[in-house]
């Protein structure tokens, strides 16, 4: 007499197995899917890290620094005296804007700022323009720019006195157009967005 076979396995006996091994396969492709995400956005961050960083190396290899000091020379009787504009930094410095001050007063040429200074004598002396140029970096070479070099020991004592009068502004850009604003004797120069010379008086000699 023939053993009966067992009863073959109903549907709902075997679908609690393979809702877990699909439920499985389900959770194995969204962590694959998630890492997949998270690998990318890391190396979308790390490439835009070494971009950033090639834009900064590239900015510093060409970063003007402008100053504005002064030469004198104060022996009696033989008095000197030179404003002096230097670019002390890697790359080209663009001058967009000068503005000379006395008494916090702008002026546009040194004529009228000696007439402020020294009313009682006439000016004369060697000036150099700067608004407009681009003054390549002193890097191996004498690049310095004499504003102004009044001609006689009088001249130049009355430039000497009004030292803490004056104010010379210069404001100059990289090739990159970030731009700086130098103050005179200052060693610090500030970042601004731009060099705007609207509605301000602009020094033209």
């Amino acid at each position: 007499m023939d053993t009966p076979s067992p009863p073959p396995a109903s549907a709902s006996d075997r679908t609690p197995r393979g809702s877990r091994l699909a439920e499985a396969g389900s959770l194995a492709a969204l962590a694959l899917s998630v890492l997949a995400l998270a690998t990318s956005a890391y190396q979308a961050r790390l490439m835009q890290a070494q971009t950033e960083l090639m834009q900064t190396q590239a900015r510093a290899s060409v970063w003007p620094y402008v100053t504005i000091g002064k030469n004198e020379y104060s022996a009696p009787g033989r008095e000197a005296f030179s404003w002096r504009v230097d670019n002390n930094g890697v790359g080209p410095a663009k001058i967009e804007s000068v503005r000379v001050l006395v008494d916090g007063q702008p002026y546009r040429n040194w004529t009228e700022v000696f007439a402020k200074i020294a009313p009682d004598q006439e000016f004369h002396g060697q000036t150099s323009s700067l608004n407009g140029i681009v003054l390549p970096p002193s890097t191996n070479r004498e690049t310095t720019v004499e504003m102004v070099k009044p001609n006689t020991p009088e001249r130049a004592r009355a430039f000497q006195t009004a030292t803490p009068r004056t104010t010379i502004e210069i404001c100059y850009c990289s090739v990159y157009d970030e731009c700086w604003l130098a103050r005179s004797l200052q060693t610090e120069n500030k970042p601004v967005p731009r060099c705007d010379t609207k509605d301000s008086v602009q020094f033209e000699q």
